[in-house]
């Protein structure tokens, strides 16, 4: 080939590079729509993720929180009731001390004229018993005093009850509801959380034991904690044969009346003397000390026997029973008289449960506007087609939900003290917990109706 021929092909083919420059452009647009496309759902995807994250774990905390506070209400209307229990029993012993130092008393008048007839240490007794009739005057009031703190103690227990708890539940409610609220904002600035949970069991679960069937339900607890003192303080000393032969019977306990009106103690002691007479043989009673005392005035206790006073020792008893028997400040003045108050317990429904539980199920938003993503508060603003990525949410808001549930639970599960028993759930033992639960089908579709019907974003 010539050279003019080879410089025309050259001159062409430089010509024909030309024209192809270029040509990657329309499909390098494409590309780079698609990049920033991606990069753009990318962004998004990850903000919302973070955001749903940072959702998720604030209705986590306040569920849980929701259900400690709940917890503790329970633990606390435990610890109330057992603190009035213990009270009682208190009260109880007060009376009990207070019958039977009465009963000293006049155990001792009552014995000690004759111990001056003792040879040499007779003078000495006698006056020792007189020290120690006076000593007995002085600590009945001192009694009474401690039965009116009691009382006092007792009321004030059943009445942090009911102003905690408030009508109906209302106030543990709305307390509980500033305690979520807080929450939330503590976790989260713009979060906010629904005053009307979508699943809640609270009220309802206990209630307030008003009546007086209700009350001795307590009292029947109360009775059978007495110990040995309260029980029975009964002896018997002397021989008896063929009819012959004197013996002392002491007979005495301590009762709280119809399990709820109050207590009332008696202590008697008699000499009983037997011998034959007309070929029978004959007792006679001879009252030694006798000593009663009650909480307040005016309870019905003919049908108590105090551990056999009335039918073993009947006229000391009825001595017990006058003016002359009654011990020093008795009955004192008190608010309730000693009488079980009004408490909070599980309500039927709660002991109707295998196990009683109580749940609740909460729901937090968020607004769009305010969440750091590209249709929200971030400063990326997609435009034109990119509009298509930037995660329009249901509703203008997103949405978290949690469950949880408040259960009874001894810290030893083993229960080492019964091996194979369960103690099941009561406002006796502050025993409840919280955990974080599964949420439902139906408190996930009833949020969703809340979001408008769609799926939570």
């Amino acid at each position: 080939m010539s050279r003019a021929g080879m410089g025309r092909h050259g001159t062409g083919h430089a010509r024909a590079v030309r024209l192809q420059q270029g040509q990657i452009l329309p499909l390098g647009a494409v590309l780079l729509l698609a990049i920033a496309a991606t990069a753009l759902f990318l962004f998004n995807s990850g903000q919302l993720v973070q955001e749903k994250l940072r959702l998720t774990n604030t209705a986590d905390a306040v569920a849980y929180s929701a259900g400690v506070f709940e917890a503790r209400m329970l633990n606390y209307d435990a610890y109330t009731n057992r603190a009035i229990i213990a009270n009682e029993i208190a009260i109880g012993q007060a009376v009990g001390v207070a019958s039977w130092a009465k009963y000293m008393g006049t155990s001792a008048g009552t014995i000690g004229p004759y111990l001056y007839l003792i040879p040499v240490v007779g003078t000495a007794l006698a006056r020792a018993m007189d020290y120690m009739e006076r000593i007995m005057d002085i600590l009945t009031p001192a009694l009474a005093v401690t039965v009116a703190s009691h009382d006092a103690a007792i009321q004030a227990l059943a009445l942090s009850q009911q102003i905690m708890h408030g009508p109906g539940d209302a106030l543990a409610v709305s307390g509980r509801l500033a305690l979520m609220r807080r929450i939330a904002q503590e976790n989260d600035l713009q979060a906010t959380v629904d005053p009307l949970p979508i699943d809640d069991d609270l009220a309802g679960f206990s209630r307030t034991y008003n009546s007086r069937e209700d009350r001795q339900r307590m009292g029947r607890l109360v009775h059978d904690s007495r110990e040995a003192f309260l029980q029975s303080r009964n002896w018997n000393f002397g021989l008896v044969v063929l009819c012959h032969g004197i013996e002392l019977r002491k007979r005495g306990s301590t009762e709280l009346i119809d399990l709820v009106d109050g207590w009332k103690s008696m202590d008697t002691l008699s000499a009983h003397h037997y011998r034959v007479r007309r070929w029978r043989c004959r007792r006679s009673e001879q009252p030694i000390g006798y000593g009663t005392a009650a909480s307040d005035d005016g309870l019905v206790d003919g049908a108590y026997s105090y551990a056999g006073s009335r039918s073993t020792n009947p006229r000391a008893s009825e001595r017990a029973d006058a003016s002359e028997g009654r011990a020093r400040g008795f009955a004192p003045s008190t608010l309730g008289g000693g009488a079980i108050p009004s408490f909070r317990a599980l309500s039927a429904r709660a002991l109707a449960m295998e196990a009683p539980t109580t749940r609740l199920t909460i729901r937090v938003t968020k607004p769009a506007s305010v969440q750091r993503y590209s249709g929200g508060a971030s400063s990326i603003k997609p435009a034109g087609r990119l509009q298509l990525f930037d995660g329009a949410m249901s509703g203008g808001e997103s949405a978290a939900i949690s469950s949880v549930e408040v259960f009874f639970e001894r810290p030893d599960a083993g229960n080492t003290r019964h091996p194979g028993r369960t103690e099941l759930g009561s406002l006796f033992n502050p025993y409840w917990q919280a955990r974080l639960a599964p949420v439902s089908a139906a408190a996930r579709a009833q949020a969703q109706l809340r979001q408008g019907g769609i799926q939570l974003p």
